[in-house]
């Protein structure tokens, strides 16, 4: 061996050993931590069975492809030991987190208290929404209306991160209830999304998958029931009435999705109305912003759930390319502070990396990827003239 284990790596050592032959192990060079040199190649079964074993001392493993050099015998300088793309598992202690202090006992209710002021908030912009005589033609209860836009736009996003739940769930990995985030009511939008923190390490790229791609699609069936029913209770107008309805009334143009753009058709509000354009109805706004919420989510980018989806299929470098490629779509598309957001935040924490990153995403799960990359392509807002140049 290139260097002694001593202290309480040492214990680490036979667990290791039980299901890998080690080649080396050294002292990590800059970390509390021992790298051992191992010789199998195939890891993706036997790793979560590592994992679980050291977790019983308080340690961590994780394993990459790597450069691995020591000395076989430190006495001769000229035996050396090098290899350019090695399997490395690094053993670490576990940092516990120090216990909670009587000011943080509070924290476990703050979910809560987020969802209850989040469907405060966008009940109020319900409302707001509801006054005009386009919103209330099939719904003419104002409270009602609101209510149901509420239900939609919260259980587009309460849908999606539930998926994420219960993906994460599925695997053994423990996350947080998710974190609604209230916006402003009379807004554009009135709520920022929600997520949930991960309070578990990934095992591998196939778990990382998982969890990554199960909220938009859970978010996004229920998107499309939203829209079509969204769709039904919307209003068509004159097209040469447009104008003026833009000019009187305040009414904002967005530019739809492909998928959107299909449940209007299926309803008969699409471009198929011929000389009439749609008043969006509120459900049906809160449809837009939940594509809009599955396109962002699902771009190949930082640590959104497609940059997940990225890093798990493709690896580290084509991470990050698509993570600058989805900054100039964003740019493209005229969300200049979403661009700059992911700009910023991919420069401090660019990557999330499961333990096991040696084991390769399975060929089923990279064929999804391309259905997600497709799915976030169907959401994305585009311009009319898109639609048409289609028609």
């Amino acid at each position: 061996m290139a260097s002694f284990v001593e202290g309480d790596y040492s214990r680490a050592v036979p667990v290791v050993s039980s299901f890998y032959r080690i080649v080396d192990m050294q002292k990590h060079q800059t970390e509390d931590a021992v790298r051992f040199l191992i010789a199998e190649s195939d890891i993706y079964d036997s790793f979560p069975k590592l994992v679980r074993e050291l977790a019983k001392m308080d340690m961590i493993a994780t394993a990459k492809r790597t450069r691995y050099a020591s000395r076989l015998m430190p006495t001769l300088s000229s035996t050396n030991l090098t290899v350019e793309d090695g399997i490395v598992v690094t053993v670490s202690k576990v940092q516990k987190q120090p216990p909670r202090q009587g000011s943080n006992r509070y924290l476990p209710s703050i979910p809560a208290i987020l969802f209850i002021a989040t469907l405060t908030v966008v009940f109020i912009d319900g409302l707001y929404r509801s006054q005009s005589d386009f919103a209330n033609v099939f719904i003419r209860n104002p409270l009602l209306l609101a209510a149901v836009y509420t239900m939609s736009l919260v259980g587009i996003l309460g849908v999606h991160e539930m998926g994420h739940m219960i993906a994460a769930k599925h695997h053994g990995i423990r996350a947080s209830w998710p974190y609604f985030i209230p916006g402003i009511p009379g807004l554009f939008v009135p709520t920022f999304g929600a997520m949930i923190q991960i309070r578990s390490n990934m095992t591998n790229r196939n778990v990382l998958f998982d969890v990554g791609i199960a909220g938009p699609i859970a978010g996004l069936l229920v998107t499309m029931v939203v829209s079509v029913y969204g769709s039904s209770i919307s209003v068509l107008v004159p097209a040469d009435r447009v104008q003026d309805l833009f000019g009187d009334s305040g009414l904002l143009r967005i530019n739809s999705s492909i998928l959107m753009q299909a449940t209007l058709d299926l309803t008969g509000h699409g471009a198929a109305a011929g000389d009439a354009a749609l008043i969006m109805s509120p459900v049906l706004f809160a449809a837009w912003v939940g594509f809009l919420i599955t396109f962002l989510n699902l771009l190949p980018a930082w640590q959104l759930d497609g940059g997940h989806l990225a890093r798990s299929a493709l690896g580290v470098r084509w991470h990050r390319i698509l993570t600058y490629s989805s900054v100039g779509v964003l740019t493209g598309l005229g969300y200049f502070i979403m661009a700059a957001f992911v700009l910023l935040f991919s420069s401090r924490a660019p990557e999330s990396t499961p333990l096991d990153d040696v084991s390769p995403l399975s060929k089923k799960r990279k064929a999804l990827f391309w259905v997600a990359i497709a799915l976030a392509v169907l959401c994305a807002p585009l311009p009319a003239e898109v639609f048409t140049s289609l028609a």
